[in-house]
């Protein structure tokens, strides 16, 4: 029983368990919104949040410079307090610009945005990114101090707000609320972040620690643009080349096949700042172990989880009429999200090392292979919009092999070709993935449930290790704790 009681006590199975409601939240109001709009609407609802997405990672990088930059120096009070002064400065700057912007939109309009008749609506995806850009530097600190209820309240009550207003509207009545319930949220968040009295007003704002945490943000944002861009450059192709109905599925794929995935990407996000105190250190023994660890828990199960989500797919569309024939999309989208994983370990040791300019340079030339296939499928073969998802299923390959390079290169292991692709891609994962492709491509979904029974036989042994992690995160909640 007292076992049981410290499980419940454990503030990272709590924080977990809220992310996870939101997340089965947020998956749910998708599926409901996506039914309620139907594929013209949902493709606007999809460019509405494509607009937003781009502002959240045109952030100048202060939320991950300011995250390494506490980890580092978690121990130099006056210090830190300097860089969340210069990080709240910076990223006012930023608003000042995105306020511009509104005010051209108003005065001359953006023609690209026409096909979607997102008229006034653009003014509120700019509100919605000025108070975020705040938001998410608050919690990039809080995180840090691991003060979880704030983060908790900001990544719940949007999910809970928009789950709430979807029964009140219709079309472009619903998208208007849709927005405006971001809105209250980011209000909220924002108002409980300030409360929590977490940030020391008292730093000093110098030249020197502003130009310290843009330098070190500029190469963060180049990397966390870029790598973002992949499959934005994905959704912006298909929005532009192909119909509204064709990115409303597209936009489907991608929400649903993510949703897999978000629970694990939760739980990375609470460990980042650990993660980057762990592979700052100069022990090399301890940094191997650290990304042996890292990669052997979440890589894995994600795609034990993807595999068994794939099997489910079919017999959740059947509940989805407009829905239905997405499933090669969804498949692919599936498999594609699977190879992002791929690189989890070896990019957050380049950052803890501050190799910033190699992941920037990594993620930038993945970006530009990405878009040039994408744009080769899309103008030179006409394929079908399900097939223009192979670019970036290429794309995330060919970055995860660059980040398990560099990574192996700043260890001073063996760089050869076998030698990276069997860390970036091991034999137990291989087959498996494989496997999905051509069972994919077959079309047949009674078929779907071929890679899971191989993945499990190759990875017996990855399993049994996961659990005793898991276990381990239960007891000891102090584990993720850099303080």
């Amino acid at each position: 029983m007292s076992k049981i009681k410290r499980i419940i006590a454990n503030k990272v199975f709590l924080y977990l368990i809220t992310r996870y409601i939101t997340f089965f939240l947020q998956f749910v109001t998708s599926m409901y919104i996506a039914v309620k709009l139907g594929p013209f609407y949902f493709g606007i609802w999809g460019f509405l949040l494509l607009l937003i997405n781009y502002f959240q990672i045109i952030n100048l990088g202060v939320p991950y410079s300011a995250t390494i930059l506490l980890v580092q120096h978690k121990e130099e009070e006056e210090r830190v307090a300097n860089y969340e002064k210069s990080s709240f400065i910076l990223v006012l700057i930023l608003d000042f610009f995105i306020l511009l912007l509104a005010f051209y939109y108003y005065f001359f309009g953006i023609s690209a945005f026409e096909k979607y008749e997102i008229g006034r609506l653009f003014y509120l995806v700019c509100i919605i990114a000025m108070i975020s850009h705040f938001n998410y530097l608050f919690t990039s600190i809080y995180r840090v101090k691991k003060r979880l209820f704030e983060v908790a309240f900001f990544q719940t009550s949007i999910a809970a707000l928009v789950f709430i207003t979807m029964f009140f509207a219709e079309k472009k009545l619903l998208l208007s609320m849709l927005l405006a319930a971001y809105i209250v949220a980011h209000v909220l968040s924002l108002f409980l972040f300030i409360r929590g009295k977490q940030i020391n007003v008292n730093g000093k704002l110098t030249l020197k620690d502003i130009k310290k945490v843009l330098n070190k943000g500029i190469m963060l944002f180049v990397y966390n643009f870029c790598f973002f861009m992949i499959v934005l450059s994905t959704r912006t192709i298909v929005s532009v080349y192909y119909t509204v109905d064709q990115f409303g599925l597209f936009t489907f794929s991608y929400t649903l096949t993510h949703a897999v995935i978000l629970l694990l990407e939760a739980f990375s996000y609470l460990i980042f700042p650990r993660v980057i105190d762990k592979l700052h250190s100069k022990d090399v023994s301890e940094v191997k172990g650290t990304i042996h660890s890292l990669r052997s828990n979440y890589i894995s199960l994600s795609h034990g989880l993807m595999y068994v989500a794939m099997i489910c797919f079919p017999l959740f569309l059947y509940f989805i009429p407009s829905f239905r024939d997405s499933l090669l999309m969804i498949n692919l989208m599936a498999l594609t999200l699977l190879l992002y994983t791929n690189s989890f370990g070896y990019n957050s040791f380049l950052m803890a090392r501050n190799k910033e300019k190699t992941v920037a340079f990594n993620a930038f030339m993945v970006l530009i292979v990405n878009i040039g296939i994408a744009l080769l499928l899309v103008l030179l073969f006409s394929v079908s919009y399900e097939y223009v998802i192979l670019a970036t299923m290429f794309s995330y390959f060919i970055y995860a092999y660059l980040c398990v390079y560099f990574g192996k290169k700043e260890l001073q292991q063996k760089t050869d070709f076998f030698a990276v692709m069997g860390e970036c891609f091991p034999f137990r994962l291989l087959i498996p993935f494989l496997t999905a492709i051509v069972v994919v491509l077959i079309g047949n979904p009674f078929l779907l449930f071929i890679p899971f029974v191989i993945f499990v036989f190759l990875n017996l042994q990855t399993i049994k290790e996961i659990y005793v992690s898991f276990k381990r995160v239960l007891s000891n909640p102090d584990i993720v704790d850099v303080r």
